[in-house]
């Protein structure tokens, strides 16, 4: 063997060995793009008709720091969006002296506000104000807005939210906010 080809069997091997872990490190995917696409697919499973989903907006994926999934900003703003449902519901029943049974859509708006109000009294943290110690890293959020019709055909608007693991490989958490 001639002295130059051993030398170009090595740079050639070496370039295969570093080439392939660059290539490998690259193709590995970002879980803040892997959290996006699991709370799309998650969203279609959640809904009662997924051929009628219009997605409007998907939020970039967020931090999730221990069991703290949404902060004071956000609570406050799905307090307002839930006020809003309440005064249409109101409107629509003539605060509730003309409720009609028979209105499917003002029912299910009812029961969507319901069970998005039970979802937030569960995450809505109580700590103390004092309580500064720092919380680990435990996933990812997404919110998705989207419009869809209900079982029985009725369009609706809302966004869901998905709280998903650290590699965001499944979605652990899942809540719906009701919008107008």
């Amino acid at each position: 063997m001639k002295p130059g080809m051993k030398l170009a069997i090595l740079l050639i091997g070496g370039l295969l060995v570093w080439g392939s872990i660059f290539f490998f490190a690259c193709q590995r995917e970002d879980p803040k793009a892997r959290a996006k696409e699991v709370a799309e697919k998650s969203l279609y499973a959640c809904v009662d008709c997924p051929e009628s989903v219009s997605i409007k907006a998907v939020s970039k994926a967020d931090s999730v720091f221990g069991r703290d999934y949404i902060t004071t900003d956000e609570s406050m703003n799905i307090a307002m969006a839930m006020l809003k449902i309440n005064e249409k519901v109101m409107d629509v029943t003539d605060n509730m002296e003309n409720f009609d049974l028979e209105d499917r859509s003002t029912s299910a708006l009812m029961e969507r506000q319901m069970s998005a109000l039970s979802a937030l009294r569960s995450l809505v943290s109580f700590k103390s104000p004092n309580d500064k110690m720092p919380k680990p890293f435990t996933g990812w959020k997404v919110k998705i807005e989207y419009e869809a019709k209900d079982e029985a055909g009725s369009p609706y608007h809302s966004e869901y939210w998905f709280i998903l693991d650290k590699e965001a490989t499944c979605v652990v958490n899942s809540f719906e906010i009701p919008l107008l």
